[in-house]
């Protein structure tokens, strides 16, 4: 199989939701404009006013970053973002997404690694299933997607990347390019 990170992560909340039932899978917002809205009205909950699209998709940004890099409650709070309280909007669009069943595309892998950590059979089934993986532009992944991988390739290292670390072009969306260079030392 051919996939993204994103899309097998999504085969892995499907099989939790055939196994636990689909209704504690939360639902994908797939739609780009629905997560700018739902930005827009945590934003003028929070600060009073109304953002103008820049700092929505500022706002965007730095929740892809916290959510793609794991980053600690105490790390989000060091984030820049506009001058409004950056935790308080993280807690507060992620609170919401979970009040409306919702998850957004970086959820869908925090979810996935969530149920390959929890979950022994359902990791079982994947490694089972995917003996060997091969991730292209491995520059480009972020600390996240290496945690999905890493679980996967857990029993037998079968992991192959291919990538440039002097090629990262996506370190707004926590590229984490340095787990090439780690590569040799981690496997």
């Amino acid at each position: 199989e051919i996939r993204t990170i994103n899309g097998l992560s999504a085969k892995i909340t499907e099989r939790y939701g055939s196994i636990y039932g689909a209704e504690n899978v939360p639902r994908l917002m797939s739609r780009e404009g629905d997560r700018k809205r739902l930005i827009s009205d945590v934003y003028k909950d929070i600060t009073g006013e109304f953002a103008d699209p820049s700092v929505i998709n500022d706002i965007g940004a730095m929740i892809t970053y916290a959510k793609n890099m794991m980053l600690t409650d105490e790390q989000i709070s060091e984030l820049d973002c506009g001058g409004a309280d950056t935790l308080k909007i993280y807690k507060k669009y992620c609170s919401e997404l979970a009040v409306r069943g919702l998850m957004d595309y970086d959820d869908q892998m925090v979810y996935a690694a969530q149920i390959l950590r929890r979950h022994g059979e359902i990791l079982a089934y994947f490694q089972e299933k995917y003996t060997h993986l091969c991730v292209d532009e491995a520059q480009d992944t972020s600390r996240i997607q290496h945690t999905i991988l890493r679980l996967l390739a857990g029993r037998r290292r079968n992991l192959f990347l291919v990538g440039d670390e002097d090629q990262s072009i996506y370190g707004f969306r926590a590229a984490e390019p340095g787990a090439l260079l780690r590569f040799e030392r981690d496997y």
